[in-house]
């Protein structure tokens, strides 16, 4: 699988095996088919590179975080973000999902670790 312009950060394939995650230095969150390789989504909006991604059991929500200093929610089946949570005072390196994806969880470089609200 190739299609990122840079160094790539992390991978998360996703429970049922079908899709593989990848997060990169681009700036962006590449989604793939775990059999063919086929690029499927390509998502865009952190301002700096992207360090770590994870995706809920049902596949509907995409969580990730970057130099930015974001955590940020996509929507699963089409890539739109859903949220962005700001309140690190430095890089986002990495993201959790709750079972039921309503609780993110983040680490930061700022020595942190914060629990957000997914719903809100």
């Amino acid at each position: 699988m190739r299609g990122h312009e840079g160094t790539v950060n992390c991978v998360y394939v996703t429970s049922d095996g079908s899709a593989v995650f990848s997060a990169g230095e681009d700036e962006t969150i590449k989604k793939w088919d775990a059999e063919t390789g086929v690029e499927l989504l390509t998502l865009v909006g952190h301002e700096g590179y992207v360090r770590c991604v994870r995706i809920s059991l049902d596949g509907q929500v995409i969580c990730s975080g970057g130099a930015d200093k974001t955590v940020r929610l996509w929507n699963g089946a089409t890539g739109e973000s859903s949220q962005v949570m700001r309140g690190h005072d430095d890089l986002v390196k990495a993201v959790a999902l709750n079972a039921d994806a309503s609780r993110v969880y983040s680490g930061s470089q700022d020595e942190s670790i914060r629990e957000w609200d997914a719903a809100s």
